[in-house]
């Protein structure tokens, strides 16, 4: 049984990572299950034993990465809530720039909606269990999932951008920039109450 396991992950991963060299040679659309399955040199009825579809296949192999992705901030965060912690989005910010090619495809005006949906849906479900975790089930005035869903459209719009304008500015002031607007707000910059607002009395990160 644990052979056979290891087969899955194996097969899996060759499918996944078959696909994304595919998405950096050719349009998403264009892209067919054969040529997923020749990439990976396996056969097309051995995909379908695995996944019925190449979105399917895509969000498995991306989501995994997540998964490893979340763990390694966990390791890091030192217990706190990941948005309270800016080692959170340095490790998110530089994952990104070490797969941009890939995310500029996905994320960028000809990604594909269902992608950036699971993308962002996978992002919110971590902010969500962060936040019922730190202050217990919809304990807020804001309603959990909207709070979540908050922070995971404010860094997934960010990320977004980023990508699409070459990343102008570096890992760590983007991560730092997230964490003060996520942790803090908006308004406390635009009325000016100075240095003594951001967390822990910190300052706005410069470019």
């Amino acid at each position: 049984m644990e052979k056979m396991d290891r087969r899955v992950r194996r097969t899996r991963a060759m499918l996944g990572q078959a696909l994304r060299e595919l998405i950096l040679e050719k349009p998403y659309d264009a892209i067919t299950i054969q040529d997923i399955a020749d990439q990976a040199d396996l056969n097309r009825a051995t995909f379908y034993l695995h996944y019925a579809s190449k979105e399917e296949l895509l969000m498995d192999s991306l989501e995994a990465q997540f998964d490893a992705l979340v763990t390694q901030i966990e390791g890091e965060k030192n217990g706190r809530p990941m948005w309270e912690s800016p080692v959170t989005g340095r490790i998110i910010f530089e994952y990104v720039a070490e797969n941009a090619a890939l995310f500029k495809v996905l994320l960028g005006a000809q990604g594909q909606g269902y992608v950036m949906y699971r993308v962002l849906n996978y992002i919110a479900q971590v902010d969500e269990e962060e936040i019922q975790e730190a202050f217990g089930p919809n304990a807020l005035p804001v309603p959990d999932v909207i709070l979540a869903r908050h922070f995971a459209g404010s860094l997934f719009a960010l990320v977004s951008w980023w990508l699409e304008h070459d990343m102008p500015y570096s890992s760590t002031y983007m991560a730092e920039t997230v964490h003060q607007l996520c942790a803090v707000g908006v308004m406390p910059m635009l009325v000016g109450m100075g240095a003594a607002w951001p967390v822990n009395g910190g300052e706005w990160p410069t470019a």
